[in-house]
């Protein structure tokens, strides 16, 4: 068990293919997201005091459950930076800005419909990014319900194609800017009172993923972080101290 300070997480993702981070604990994934997005946004932030003729760039939020949205504008993390709402295309996607003067942070909030549209985004504005983080991947298939038959599973691996390719592109465009493109996942959800695996975009992940974390917390402060696929560092825990959301 290795203690380190979470600017180390960057040290572990990886630009040349897709990253997965999976949680059984959303309160665990939304503390590593959260101090993770604060600390690349500070980075820049400092960069940017210094002479440089590299442009500005910025963390690309993708929140499909919009937990993370929920808590930035409730001011419950990244009081560093300060919310502005910003309005494009109201009818395609909703946008939310957070920054201080340099614009560190896009949030993404697709809805239905809206996903391909958010995606050109994205990718246009890949080589001004340095990082891209898509939330909660389990949430992805609710934005296409309407052709998945909930009864017999009819229409599943059409999304799942569809998930599929949408991530590959952004691997594929990440990999040419050198950005690391981070996705979320849940290990199950629970439906009633019972708990159930979710196989689909787990499969996904484990098929598409060149690292693969597993994140949770320790106790009420501090993150466990356990590499179990990596390309060149050994399978090991890593514990950031005091990194819980302190309401």
């Amino acid at each position: 068990m290795i203690i380190l300070v979470m600017d180390n997480v960057f040290e572990i993702l990886s630009p040349k293919g897709l990253n997965a981070l999976i949680f059984s604990d959303p309160y665990a994934k939304l503390c590593c997201t959260a101090t993770l997005v604060r600390h690349c946004c500070l980075h820049m932030q400092k960069q940017d005091h210094i002479q440089t003729s590299d442009p500005v760039k910025r963390v690309i939020y993708i929140d499909l459950d919009t937990t993370f949205s929920a808590f930035v504008k409730g001011g419950l993390i990244l009081r560093e930076l300060i919310f502005v709402p910003m309005a494009e295309n109201k009818n395609i996607f909703t946008i939310q800005t957070m920054e201080d003067i340099h614009k560190n942070l896009l949030m993404y909030m697709p809805v239905m419909g809206s996903f391909e549209s958010m995606l050109s985004h994205v990718i246009s504005s890949m080589s001004e990014s340095a990082l891209v983080i898509v939330d909660s991947l389990n949430s992805f298939f609710n934005l296409y319900y309407d052709k998945i038959k909930i009864e017999t599973g009819y229409g599943l691996s059409g999304v799942n194609h569809l998930l599929s390719a949408f991530l590959m592109l952004l691997v594929r465009f990440g990999w040419d800017s050198h950005v690391p493109i981070l996705v979320t996942s849940m290990l199950r959800y629970k439906k009633n009172v019972n708990w159930f695996r979710i196989p689909a975009s787990n499969r996904l992940l484990s098929r598409k993923s060149i690292v693969t974390l597993f994140v949770e917390m320790l106790n009420e402060s501090d993150l466990s972080l356990r590499i179990t696929d990596h390309p060149s560092r050994p399978k090991e825990t890593l514990v950031f101290n005091d990194y819980g959301i302190r309401l």
